[in-house]
């Protein structure tokens, strides 16, 4: 009786390490396979990452080459603005991919889009009727996209509705139209 007694703890001590060694060995299959998962899931995100970078390329390369091949979109009807200073350093140059050149006297502000009392009229459905804004400011030119549906790019960086962005020689694209614009430091304005 008395070695009986003594033996129950035993059994206790043994059952409870047999459970331990169980959960031990659960939980560093458990981590194992985690880990081979995570090993997995980087390898698909780093894939994913990869096609969706390629596709970018693909585009951006797309768009230069319409832009090579004239394909992008008519040349712009174009009003010039009138100036309503003389004192702004520069002179802003819009050339279409056709290699019709546009060259405007530059005032405070003026507004690029498809309605003819635009100040800089551009007859493309792609353009909104005002689709954007440029304007002098603090010895620089900015860009103002006013709501456009397909959106205002400068060197392929969209410019998010209602905020400006600093603008210099590059290309400018509104929709289909894509212009390359050329800030000319030694044309002052009329």
């Amino acid at each position: 009786m008395i070695i009986g007694i003594l033996l129950k703890p035993a059994t206790v001590f043994v059952s409870a390490g047999v459970l331990l060694a169980i959960a031990i060995a659960s939980f560093y299959l458990f981590m194992k396979i985690n880990r081979r998962n995570k090993i997995v899931y980087d390898r698909k995100l780093k894939a994913y990452n990869e096609a969706v970078e390629k596709i970018k390329q693909q585009e951006l390369q797309r768009q230069q080459q319409a832009a090579v091949e004239k394909k992008v979109a008519p040349a712009p009807v174009v009003k010039k603005p009138v100036s309503s200073e003389a004192n702004y350093p520069y002179r802003i140059q819009f050339m279409a991919p056709n290699g019709a050149s546009y060259d405007i006297p530059f005032k405070d502000s003026f507004i690029i889009g498809r309605n003819p009392r635009s100040d800089f009229y551009i007859k493309n459905g792609t353009v909104a009727g005002a689709h954007c804004k440029v304007f002098y400011n603090d010895g620089k030119y900015m860009i103002q996209d006013l709501g456009s549906e397909t959106g205002t790019f400068f060197d392929g960086n969209r410019i998010p509705e209602d905020s400006i962005m600093e603008i210099g020689t590059g290309v400018l694209q509104m929709g289909k139209v894509t212009l390359f614009v050329t800030i000319d430091p030694n044309g002052a304005a009329e």
